[in-house]
């Protein structure tokens, strides 16, 4: 990306460009790594319908995209289901039942033929549906029931269904590691009332098999006892299977066993030492068996949590070993040497069994202020004075407060959980090159223009494009507050922890006759770990630890992944490039791939010109030319594909925040006397769908007589304006960047928190 010449003068105003660094702030930005595909296939429509009986219609569509009840059916014909996967990946595909009247139907599927005799575990799921009154923020789905419990069922279960309603039916197919590559085909039998009619499925098996050791780390917090755990051994091992096989790491590795001072394996306090129990519950059978995978899976979770603070605003008991810690969480001196023995064993347990890479010590969660992060410090030095092979973990973004303390005393996290949306990329990859470790969580605050993959009415791809993100900025873990929070109804209630978020504290559903119900967003944060796989094995199996340094198909990610906030919609193009990047990997295709994504209303490679405005009020010339140019008047339109442009932001659609101003006495054309901006200064996400190429991107900012000095714009992950000031000297800039469009839109990212940016309009040119 480069930046162009500045210095421009409208009018009778000095307008001063300030065009940014044009670095890439925090990300891998696609430079690097290994060439971009040249043999790659054209994307192709991922909705149409399929050969279906009398009286109803039978389709197809990505996972991604949560078929509502009432949506139409498409028209777009098509032959058979298309599926892909690599040995030892489970994949799944959705089936859709629309009758016009009310009916039964039953579904079977038969087993796949083809270079080999493929014996796979299949497995189907009846799509259900939760009541949603209210919706989580503007960027949700409009509807009153959204899809999200996946209920357990079986092939050749009579299905009951609702005339002149969709029914979408979860089928997933687990290929086997020692699967042959190539073609195969298996028959999907859908009987609909007494009518039967069969849909060829096409699976594709890639020359290539995702490894059993897990690549991607986390911290998934479930209540295996609601799970159904507690029952028997055989039971946790079921839910530690379950885990397993989506690629996530639940926060109880070893459960019902630990390694703590409150129980799992028991400390002595008069001895500093951990005294191991004889019996099938303790840590010596359990730990090695899921943290090292003997006698269960061979490989075992990659890390497992050791204890954690008491609550979150208390990191350590307030008595230990009998000693009492006194006034403040600081601990007198003998409470902190009881504590440092109970480290110290830890410390010496964990490198006699080689786990001292494995496991960690979640010390501090979310530090509020410089008290706290004086003390979590504190408790770094603490700690790693008395176990330094000991891994310790706080939930806080990397920040210098915590960091750079002089109270660490050089000592420092190895684990940072930082939110999403607060988030800094680039100090974070400081840290990163410095040796530490960065893991994401998300929180019911992560909102629009962040994907939030914990959102029941957000779109399915945001459940997906969190790993693709996570490779981009070198995270290597999520971590997650609550998997079984569900309340007492969450079919009818999924706002069971009272925040804004539908979905937020469960992402999985109370048990169905001893069956897990597991939900359309823990699913497809599974088909993310996934494409997280791929993009190790194009690595050579590694990730680089720092942004900075390129490996891979860092080109694939960035073509879908500007920043947390600007990524790709379009879910049939992700899916397409999770293909070609499977093609690639078998080698079938010379390098690779980039997003291919044209939505609905996309814009033909032309040249535009948007006046951000209130669409109804000044400027009221029509049409409005300026300069040469005829002006479309865009407010704070929510995004449509279908238009081919719009916001997204945690306040668009509420005017008493997202307002207009015109400055009818500026000495300025009427394009700067137009101005919008979020009154609450958050970061909000303007899209304009276009075809890919060459683009010069210019925006113009301010007020006329005003100072904001924060002002922040970013164009397709490029920083154009970085806490540029304007004021009554300067009171507009105006800069232009070169930009290469790969994903089907122009992005602007505007703003950031608790700050104004004062847009006033944008053109976007062709460059040659």
């Amino acid at each position: 990306m480069e930046l162009r010449a500045c210095g421009w003068v409208v009018g009778a105003a000095v307008l001063v460009t300030c065009g940014g660094s044009g670095d890439d702030p925090g990300g891998t930005g696609g430079s690097g790594g290994l060439p971009v595909c040249t043999t790659c296939t054209p994307v192709g429509d991922l909705t149409y319908a399929l050969p279906s009986p009398a009286g109803a219609t039978l389709w197809t569509t990505s996972t991604m995209d949560k078929v509502l009840r009432e949506a139409a059916a498409p028209t777009t014909p098509g032959a058979s289901v298309e599926l892909s996967a690599a040995r030892n990946e489970i994949e799944p595909f959705q089936i859709v039942v629309r009758p016009e009247a009310p009916t039964t139907a039953a579904l079977a599927l038969s087993p796949f033929t083809g270079p080999s005799d493929l014996v796979t575990r299949v497995e189907i799921r009846r799509v259900g549906y939760v009541a949603v009154t209210q919706p989580s923020d503007a960027s949700a789905i409009a509807s009153p029931w959204i899809p999200d419990p996946l209920l357990p069922t079986s092939f050749g279960a009579i299905e009951s269904l609702a005339g002149g309603e969709n029914q979408p039916f979860w089928i997933t197919v687990y290929v086997p590691p020692g699967a042959a590559a190539g073609d195969y085909t298996a028959t999907l039998t859908v009987t609909v009332g007494a009518e039967a009619t069969a849909v060829p499925v096409h699976l594709h098996v890639y020359d290539f098999a995702l490894p059993a050791a897990l690549g991607f780390d986390g911290n998934w917090n479930a209540s295996f006892e609601a799970l159904g755990g507690g029952a028997s051994l055989e039971a946790v091992e079921a839910l530690k299977n379950f885990f397993y096989e989506h690629r996530a790491v639940p926060s109880g590795v070893a459960w019902p066993a630990g390694l703590n001072y409150t129980g799992g394996i028991e400390y002595d306090c008069a001895s500093g030492s951990f005294v191991t129990q004889q019996n099938p519950y303790d840590l010596s059978e359990l730990g090695p068996k899921y943290i090292d995978g003997t006698g269960w899976n061979g490989v075992g979770f990659p890390s497992f949590e050791i204890m954690q603070f008491v609550d979150n605003s208390t990191p350590r008991p307030q008595t230990f070993c009998g000693v009492d810690r006194g006034g403040d969480h600081y601990g007198t001196a003998a409470y902190n040497a009881e504590w440092s023995r109970l480290l110290a064993a830890i410390d010496s347990f964990l490198v006699a069994r080689g786990w001292q890479d494995k496991g960690y010590y979640y010390v501090m969660n979310e530090p509020q202020g410089p008290a706290d992060y004086d003390l979590g410090a504190f408790l770094a030095a603490l700690t790693k004075q008395a176990a330094p092979s000991l891994r310790i973990a706080v939930s806080e973004e990397p920040k210098p407060e915590i960091a750079e303390n002089a109270g660490a005393q050089g000592f420092g996290y190895d684990l940072w959980w930082a939110d999403l949306s607060e988030f800094d990329p680039a100090y974070a990859a400081t840290r990163q090159a410095a040796g530490d470790t960065v893991w994401w969580y998300f929180l019911y605050g992560d909102l629009p223009p962040h994907f939030n993959p914990i959102t029941i009415d957000h779109p399915g791809i945001e459940s997906r494009i969190a790993h693709w993100a996570a490779w981009k900025y070198r995270i290597r873990g999520f971590a997650y507050y609550s998997l079984t929070g569900w309340g007492a109804d969450p079919y009818a209630d999924p706002r069971p922890q009272g925040t804004n978020q539908n979905g937020d504290g469960f992402l999985l559903y109370p048990p169905v006759a001893g069956g897990l119900v597991t939900s359309i967003r823990w699913e497809l944060l599974r088909e993310g770990a996934e494409d997280f796989e791929y993009l190790l094995l194009a690595a050579g199996g590694a990730m680089p630890d720092t942004p900075g340094t390129a490996a891979g198909c860092d080109a694939s990610v960035a073509s879908a992944v500007s920043s947390v906030t600007s990524y790709t919609r379009d879910a049939a193009a992700l899916k397409h490039l999770r293909d070609e990047l499977g093609l690639y990997l078998e080698g079938a295709v010379n390098g690779c791939p980039v997003l291919q994504s044209k939505p609905p209303g996309a814009h033909p490679r032309a040249s535009y010109y948007l006046n951000f405005q209130d669409p109804a009020g000044e400027p009221t010339a029509s049409p409005l030319t300026v300069n040469g140019h005829d002006w479309l008047k865009l407010g704070w339109n929510a995004y449509d594909a279908t238009q081919g442009f719009g916001w997204s932001g945690p306040y668009i659609g509420d005017p008493g925040i997202m307002l207009y101003a015109y400055v009818a006495d500026a000495p300025v054309d009427e394009l700067q006397r137009s101005v919008i901006f979020n009154d609450y200064g958050r970061t909000d996400t303007f899209n304009w769908d276009i075809d890919n190429g060459l683009y010069e991107v210019t925006v113009s900012i301010g007020w006329q007589d005003r100072t904001y000095s924060a002002q922040r714009v970013v164009v397709e992950g490029q920083l154009l304006f970085d806490n540029a000031e304007t004021n009554p000297t300067t009171p507009y800039l105006v800069s232009p960047i070169t930009v290469d469009v790969a994903d089907g839109n122009v992005t602007l990212e505007v703003g950031q928190d608790n700050e104004y940016t004062m847009l006033n309009w944008v053109s976007i040119v062709p460059s040659p």
